[in-house]
């Protein structure tokens, strides 16, 4: 079948055209009203049509016709993308249990059979990508539909692509724009919508909670709801670990479009991966029951943090450090003070002696204020570096001179291997922040506040003349100079944070900053949280990138593995798998990165919770082993966005000149769409004005007429 169109010149004359011809056809009756000579009528008739059909013609010509013929050595080539992803499972309007997967299929059938003859069609499926031929796929978690355009170049089969139908719900969730997609194809773009109508529902769309978290410290949690219920219509949220319900609160709906907070302050009753769940009670008639529910993990710490402080004497830099810990309900504080008749612990009010190997353990943090570890005790000394060796925090405030040259001795100060600085050292120190401790000596939310508080800062006092080492992370230094001023130091698995100075009290002190008591407190507690955790100190380290995947997401690990110096170590073998609650095993197949790390994942994990297992092969031997956890949520990014979307489908066809249908009237649009209006179609044109033929036939019609004419005597 071939489609012609034929169109005049944007500005052709026509109304004058049509009184010309008006003229022209007057003419023509007028030259054949005699009854002298005789001539049967339908000779009259013809010969009248013939001349008024050339006169009239030929006046057109002026307007410069040109006919069109489709299709010009090949049928029209069509693909038909077709939604594959989780939303097409849903009811495709209320009352009715038809998804609108299956009006879909009933649509591209009543589509292919529509242009069966006229053009050459091909059905491809897409969700999180183009997924080929297959009805169905994995990866249909997510909506892609700007990432699946983009691909339809380099399909195999689509070369001289001339037209494309969607079929989709319309919702997008996922990848890049459909609109600028369809555009960059070059070729109309149509839309069958088979979302249906919309209907009532509950969601729960966003939890936020930290990562980390410690037992008995309460814990935020927001949980973002929406509904399409009426504004103020009361909704139950519950919190819950497992069947356990950990708190519940009742929000009022916020109306279409608009979302509602459930807040949350909970303290987690065990230490490990807290994987909890918020849930909304499900309504009556809704769509789907699988956003009634999203999960968050927290990584939950045994108790609260041990903090030692060990100083040769009360002094204000010790009493504002001891204000602003104990202030925090996850930080547990023991203070031993040096005095003339021994020992003093501040918090029982006991006398006793100097610190030993045992005050260390359950300890994260050790603060050494005014003295060595050396001057405490030998002993003392040497388990406190095996502390640090093994993962412990150390932070070391350099107090009256000489300040940090006193730890140069002892085990510790092997360990901490201070240098001298050879050039004198002003006798007060401005602190200037350094870009890399940004994160941690951040004063303020608000950055630039934070800097100028920092710009206000009193000055340190006796700084001691020592050099940053080369793997040193500087938080502070000295105005207009390299000394250090704070400074970390990594012994092991430990961090050794050092203080140059002193006069740090005065932080927490100023005339035009009304909240730098709370700025000093903030910045101590940030610091004491962060020297609690301890590098990596297991040769072979694994964890997930995320604790809770959404379902159909890849679960990826991360590996990491070091030798006895805790140096990166590469060219191993990382193997293991997980499993899940079930016993069912997953096998892990890690690929090697940068030196000493590894990566793996997991795809179409089912929900749930699973364990990890591997180890380390390198030469032939064992080199480690590590274990962790993860979830997998049934949320997923499908669950986001419910509702069919017309709007989305409406625009892509719009922006390619191509054309939106509902899925019910697929069939009827498909038969009366011509082949032009489908699709990107090769076509001749022939322009008539300047076409041979058309004046040949003009001057043979007219010649004939005029013999004719003359046949029968007339002039």
């Amino acid at each position: 079948m071939n489609d012609l169109s034929f169109h005049l010149a944007p500005n052709a004359p026509w109304p004058w055209l049509a009184l010309a011809s008006l003229a022209l056809l007057a003419l023509g009756i007028w030259a054949y009203r005699f009854g002298v000579p005789p001539m049967p009528a339908f000779t009259r008739r013809l010969l009248s049509v013939l001349r008024v059909c050339v006169l009239v013609g030929l006046a057109w010509l002026l307007a410069q016709p040109v006919l069109e013929r489709a299709r010009a050595g090949r049928p029209a080539r069509l693909i038909v993308l077709v939604d594959r992803s989780g939303s097409m499972d849903l009811p495709a309007g209320p009352g009715g249990s038809e998804r609108r997967a299956d009006l879909a299929e009933r649509a591209v059938n009543d589509v292919r059979s529509a242009w069966r003859g006229r053009a050459d069609v091909r059905v491809l499926g897409f969700a999180g990508g183009l997924i080929g031929d297959s009805a169905t796929a994995g990866g249909r978690s997510a909506t892609a539909l700007g990432d699946a355009l983009d691909a339809l170049p380099a399909e195999a089969g689509a070369e001289g692509l001339d037209g494309v139908v969607v079929v989709s719900d319309g919702v997008v969730n996922a990848g890049a724009d459909p609109v600028q997609a369809a555009q960059s194809l070059g070729v109309p773009v149509h839309a069958v919508f088979a979302g249906g109508a919309p209907r009532a529902d509950r969601a729960v769309t966003e939890i936020e909670a930290p990562a980390r978290a410690r037992v008995g410290e309460p814990t935020p949690v927001r949980v973002h709801v929406t509904s399409s219920e009426p504004r103020g219509t009361p909704i139950n949220v519950r919190l819950m670990d497992g069947s356990q319900e950990l708190a519940h609160r009742t929000v009022a709906s916020p109306g279409a479009g608009l979302e509602a907070l459930a807040e949350f302050t909970v303290p987690p009753p065990h230490p490990g991966l807290a994987v909890w769940t918020a849930a909304v009670d499900s309504l009556h008639g809704q769509i789907t029951a699988a956003n009634d529910t999203r999960e968050v993990a927290l990584e939950v710490a045994p108790g609260k943090l041990g903090v030692l402080i060990v100083t040769a004497g009360l002094n204000w830099d010790l009493a504002f450090l001891r204000r602003a810990l104990s202030g925090d309900s996850s930080l547990a504080l023991d203070t031993r003070v040096h005095e003339r008749d021994g020992w003093r612990a501040i918090e029982r009010n006991r006398t006793g002696a100097a610190p030993v190997e045992a005050d260390l353990r359950a300890r994260s943090v050790v603060v050494l204020d005014g003295l060595s570890a050396l001057e405490v005790s030998p002993a003392f000394d040497g388990a406190l570096a095996e502390f640090v060796r093994r993962g412990g925090g150390l932070l070391i405030l350099g107090g009256d001179p000489p300040g940090l040259l006193r730890q140069r001795s002892g085990r510790l100060g092997d360990e901490l291997d201070i240098a001298g600085e050879p050039q004198p050292v002003p006798r007060l120190a401005d602190p200037q922040p350094q870009p890399q401790g940004a994160e941690l000596i951040a004063w303020d939310e608000d950055a630039a506040r934070g800097e100028a508080a920092w710009r206000d800062a009193a000055p340190l006092a006796d700084p001691a003349p020592v050099a940053a080492g080369r793997g040193d992370r500087v938080l502070l230094a000295a105005a207009n100079s390299r000394l250090p001023l704070l400074f970390v130091r990594r012994i092991g698995r430990g961090q050794v944070l050092m203080l140059n100075g002193s006069g740090v009290w005065r932080w927490s002190l100023s005339g035009t900053d009304e909240i730098a008591p709370e700025r000093g407190k903030r910045l101590w507690r940030t610091l004491a949280r962060w020297l609690a955790e301890p590098v990596q100190g297991e040769p072979l380290r694994v964890r997930p990138e995320r604790w809770v995947s959404a379902s159909g997401e890849p679960v990826r690990l991360f590996a990491t593995l070091q030798d006895s110096a805790f140096r990166p170590t590469g060219g191993a073998r990382i193997e293991g798998d997980a499993r899940s609650a079930s016993g069912r095993r997953f096998p892990l197949a890690f690929t090697a990165g940068s030196t000493g790390s590894y990566a793996a994942s997991l795809q179409g994990l089912a929900p749930g919770r699973y364990e990890v297992s591997v180890r380390a092969l390198r030469g032939g031997r064992e080199a480690g082993r590590a274990t962790t956890e993860f979830a997998v949520d049934r949320w997923s990014l499908e669950n986001a966005r419910i509702e069919p979307d017309r709007a989305t489908l409406a625009a892509v066809a719009r922006a390619t000149g191509g054309r939106i249908v509902e899925a019910g009237a697929a069939r009827g649009w498909a038969r009366g769409l011509q082949a032009r209006a489908l699709a990107r179609v090769p076509t001749r044109s022939v322009r008539l004005w300047e076409s041979p033929w058309v004046f040949a036939i003009a001057v043979a019609a007219l010649s004939l007429e005029w013999t004719w004419r003359r046949r029968r005597g007339l002039p």
